[in-house]
């Protein structure tokens, strides 16, 4: 029994230091996962534990209420049967749980994508026998094939019931899958000679990621190639600012509250563009929330340090565009028509600061309401150098408008066709032959008066973003100067959506209502860290419940109809007629303003000189029936006035 002891205690002294050599003494391999990606994956996402990491996302209260999405829907169902299948798995579940992965996605036809996933194995590839443990992940695998490719084993196998093949391969510690046989094949190559994880511009993102969250990394030229089968023809054009960037990579965070993202952008500096003019420029602020109105739709701001700089590099770009020699040209025209200089008489006042605003809109003619604010470095200069450009425009053209004062703001026409466009680029296009005011720090410029007329208001009421405590909040999450800044609130961007879109697209998209609104401000800033370029996103998440129970609140504490108590009519007086005092029309150059009621029926009309009233009013009830008749003179009331009631009995006559 003595001998028997020994020899088993032996055994074990062998079977312990056996363990301990071949699995914490033996030099193993340490393969990066990354490794194995092909160059041509579009989107990579890196993940150091990932069932921990996918738990955190598929139990977060963000992705539960976006699942019910019909959009996210079906995706939320894979995600939920994959967790349920990894799971229940056992063997899949050690050999995996705990372990790094990587995803990647890659084109594998025109219109067709397919994933590689690579599993960093860590000691479990210490097992020989591991690849004959693939039957026990499934009792369902019907057919397994082992094959060389490049010195290397690929299984082949494929489920009862199931006609997709996948194929593995197992490069000491790393196992990589794949259900196209070309991705396998390209990953044992990257093996071998690596190019993505050995491109410099990747290595100098990818160093910058950390955080213990889910990294994604986006590789712009294949993913242009691979979203081009989701465009209509002409979109295209939208991916024209993302053309510049090489790599990006991102840490992605989520609680129950908000959705953020910090990542880093490499850029191309082959030719000159508007990312690299911006990261050239420095960085300004963002400021321009002091006259941006509390229901804007968007502002993108940019920032630079010094106006002349930033148009130097802008310049650089326009030139460098297909139509440089047009803009050479155009801008050469101007400045000797008119005789004036861009840099002396514009850019000299200019601080550091730019912004375009959509406002929401209510208007027919403009279906989308903007408006350029440009901050400047003092008030009369900035006023003596735009009067200046005002004359020598009086003097070589027909323009005659003196321009109004409109709530003690004056608002002056500037007809210069093209002028922002070939200032700043495509993106200031809409802002052609504008209006301005100067108003704060900003001098604002619109196609619309009205327009202007709707941030003054704005301002003069205290209506504006940073008056306001959840932008105030919400900004804190922001650095206070940057390179662009975009801010998008979703209330107001539907609410231009209905309008803008054909009823088959809001159809579509009012499915979507609900959750967009759960997001209810975004911000995306960008800003310059040495030779990249850092972005920062951020989503607050307000959930359908606290909107309703919101809207409730909101409900119980309004007025109702039958809580309402109707007073005896009183005798009509002049504050019964329809304000415009403060009119502004789309167009201080128009003959005429009216205004309609929601039915259509005409409210109003009164004749214009110079965007002062000036010339005959009618005014109409919602039937269409006129109740007062009178006339203007340089933006006064005058003559007699007659009021009617609505059978056209005339009620009373007023002098002015």
């Amino acid at each position: 029994m003595k001998k028997i002891i020994i020899v088993v205690s032996i055994l074990l002294v062998l079977a312990i230091a056996a363990y301990v050599y071949f699995f914490h003494l033996q030099p193993v391999k340490k393969n990066n996962p990354m490794m194995a990606v092909p160059a041509d994956a579009s989107l990579i996402i890196q993940m150091e534990d990932p069932f921990e990491q996918w738990s955190v996302i598929t139990n977060n209260q963000i992705w539960n209420y976006l699942k019910t999405d019909p959009y996210f829907a079906e995706l939320g169902h894979e995600m939920d049967s994959m967790n349920q299948e990894m799971k229940g798995n056992e063997m899949l579940w050690e050999m995996i749980i705990g372990r790094p992965m990587v995803i990647s996605i890659h084109q594998t036809r025109k219109e067709e994508y397919d994933y590689l996933y690579t599993i960093d194995l860590q000691r479990a590839t210490q097992f020989n026998f591991i690849k004959n443990y693939i039957d026990d992940l499934s009792d369902d695998i019907s057919k397994i094939y082992t094959r060389d490719y490049h010195e290397k084993e690929i299984i082949e196998f494929s489920f009862e019931g199931d006609p997709t093949t996948y194929y593995l391969s197992i490069h000491e510690n790393l196992l990589m899958v794949s259900s196209t046989h070309t991705i396998i094949e390209n990953a044992i190559d990257q093996l071998a000679e690596p190019i993505l994880i050995r491109d410099l511009d990747f290595i100098d993102v990818s160093r910058e990621i950390e955080g213990s969250g889910i990294k994604m990394y986006l590789n712009y030229a294949p993913m242009a190639k691979l979203m081009q089968q989701w465009m209509d023809a002409g979109e295209e054009d939208s991916f024209t600012m993302l053309k510049p960037l090489k790599y990006s990579g991102m840490s992605l965070e989520a609680t129950d509250k908000i959705f953020s993202s910090i990542g880093y952008s490499s850029v191309s500096k082959e030719k000159p563009n508007i990312l690299t003019a911006l990261m050239n420029s420095g960085e300004g602020d963002v400021a321009v929330g002091t006259i941006v109105p509390d229901n804007a739709s968007y502002f993108m701001s940019l920032g630079f340090n010094d106006a002349n700089t930033f148009y130097k590099e802008m310049e650089k770009v326009l030139v460098a565009d297909e139509d440089g020699e047009d803009y050479i040209d155009s801008k050469s025209k101007i400045e000797k028509f008119l005789k004036i200089s861009i840099e002396d008489d514009f850019l000299s006042w200019m601080d550091n600061e730019i912004a375009l605003i959509q406002l929401n809109s209510n208007s027919d003619k403009n279906k989308v309401e903007m408006a350029v604010a440009i901050k400047h470095s003092g008030r009369d200069d900035a006023t003596e150098r735009l009067a200046y450009i005002e004359q020598q425009i009086k003097k070589r053209t027909p323009v005659k408008f003196k321009g109004i004062s409109y709530k003690g703001y004056n608002i002056h026409y500037l007809s210069i066709k093209g002028f922002f466009k070939l200032l700043f680029g495509k993106a200031f296009a809409d802002i052609d032959k504008p209006y301005y005011t100067i108003m704060e720090d900003y001098v604002v410029f619109s196609n619309s008066p009205r327009t202007l007329g709707k941030i003054i208001t704005a301002v003069e009421e205290k209506t504006v973003l940073d008056a306001t405590e959840e932008y105030a909040l919400f900004m804190e999450d922001f650095g206070y100067e940057s390179n662009l800044f975009i801010y998008l609130r979703a209330e107001e961007m539907l609410s231009d959506a209905k309008r803008l879109l054909d009823e088959a697209s809001w159809k579509d998209l009012l499915t979507h209502e609900e959750y967009i609104r759960s997001f209810p401000m975004v911000g995306l800033q960008f800003t310059t860290d040495g030779k990249l370029l850092r972005h920062q996103l951020q989503m607050n998440y307000l959930n359908h419940q606290q909107m309703k129970d919101w809207e409730n609140l909101v409900a119980q504490h309004s007025f109702k109809v039958n809580e309402v108590v109707i007073n005896e009519p009183e005798e009509e007086t002049e504050d019964d007629v329809i304000s415009i005092d403060n009119i502004l029309p789309e167009d201080l150059n128009s003959k005429t303003f009216s205004e309609t009621y929601e039915n259509g029926q005409l409210k109003f009309e009164v004749s214009l000189k110079d965007g002062l009233k000036h010339g005959r009013y009618y005014q109409y009830d919602s039937l269409g029936n006129m109740v007062v008749k009178g006339r203007y003179k340089n933006d006064e009331k005058s003559g007699t006035w007659r009021f009617y009631d609505e059978e056209g009995e005339l009620l009373k006559k007023e002098k002015f």
